[in-house]
């Protein structure tokens, strides 16, 4: 009896060490074949912007790049930003470099210069994950783009051109019915900027001028600064929107110099020249980036898809901070609200 009584404790104690051996290696498997960490957290997501241009204008790219620092900042997601510089026979070649390296959740890249370029990599990458600004791009399951409403942007700054030019509030203002816009290049999208400009100037008075230049690049401030003299000086315009990059920076200075006006765009420039950029179009890049990088994060971003953004969701606006307040008359603010109601409410529809 107590040979068999041993035999049956041996068991046992085999038993509930074979358990606990279990028990450790499954925990111990867990642990490494998972993403999380011991406090239970994911592993950080990995995003790449590869920017085709450089940082510093002030601009659409910089507003691009603090959309992924916010990324670092709030969710912790490693980041690495890309500048491909100016030479764009670099870029196709810069972009593949981050894509076929592996190292990437995400990869985004942006503007029209880039589209066919990430159609080709998308293609040839279909494991590589792509968020797109800028350009609509469809039917790839792999690539999410955002739009933006730039028309729709472009509408109300020209209706806030039009009231600036007829004001008598405004010293820099003059009789003349004319305003202008610069264009970076004369492509597509940045016709919309013009075509919304010109809308929203006649919605306001149908006998307002509207005078276009276009640099031919959107790195070139001294020609930007160039075509806004010529326009201030020759043409008698009192305020100009440029949605030209660096070029438009040029603009302001030419503005400065002559006490007229300009409008920002993309992000908020009214700090550039405070009190001669009255306010700015806004293509809210950075919060539209954070957005689809955080609904990936939570597995409700939608790929193969392109998603417009206008005044309703937040995707475009116009700059409306303390320097706006001071330095833009009530009667035009007062205006320009009732205006981006009738926008957003799809009262006003644009051509």
């Amino acid at each position: 009896m107590k040979k068999q009584h041993l035999v049956k404790l041996s068991m046992m104690l085999l038993v509930i060490l074979f358990i606990a051996a279990g028990c450790g290696s499954n925990k111990s498997g867990q642990s490494g074949s998972s993403q999380t960490d011991i406090g239970g957290s994911e592993a950080p997501l990995s995003v790449g912007l590869y920017i085709n241009g450089n940082l510093g204008d002030q601009g659409f790219f910089d507003s691009a790049n603090a959309g992924v620092q916010r990324m670092d900042k709030e969710f912790g997601a490693k980041i690495k930003v890309v500048e491909g510089g100016s030479n764009q026979t670099d870029w196709a070649v810069g972009l593949e470099s981050m894509v076929s390296s592996g190292k990437y959740d995400i990869v985004i890249a942006g503007t029209s210069q880039m589209s066919d370029i990430t159609i080709n990599l998308a293609k040839r990458y279909p494991n590589q994950k792509f968020i797109f600004f800028d350009v609509a791009i469809e039917g790839l399951p792999n690539v999410y783009s955002v739009i933006y409403d730039q028309k729709e942007g472009s509408f109300l700054a020209g209706a806030f051109a039009a009231l600036v030019t007829k004001s008598t509030e405004l010293k820099g203002s003059n009789p003349d019915k004319t305003i202008g816009f610069i264009g970076g290049m004369d492509i597509p999208i940045i016709n919309e900027f013009r075509s919304g400009y010109e809308q929203g100037a006649q919605y306001i008075d149908r006998d307002i001028k509207v005078i276009s230049s276009f640099v031919g690049s959107f790195s070139d401030a001294p020609k930007g600064k160039e075509l806004g003299l010529a326009q201030f000086k020759q043409q008698k315009v009192d305020v100009i929107f440029a949605a030209a990059g660096a070029g438009g920076l040029g603009m302001f200075e030419a503005a400065k110099e002559l006490g007229t006006y300009a409008i920002g765009c993309n992000v908020n420039q009214n700090e550039v020249q405070p009190g001669t950029v009255l306010t700015s179009m806004l293509k809210n890049v950075s919060d539209s980036l954070f957005r689809a990088v955080d609904r990936y994060k939570k597995g409700e971003l939608q790929f193969g898809v392109s998603e417009q953004l206008g005044f309703a969701e937040g995707g475009v606006g116009l700059a409306k901070d303390d320097l706006y307040s001071k330095n833009v008359p009530q009667t035009i603010r007062d205006q320009v609200e009732e205006i981006q109601k009738k926008l957003e409410s799809g009262e006003i529809t644009l051509k």
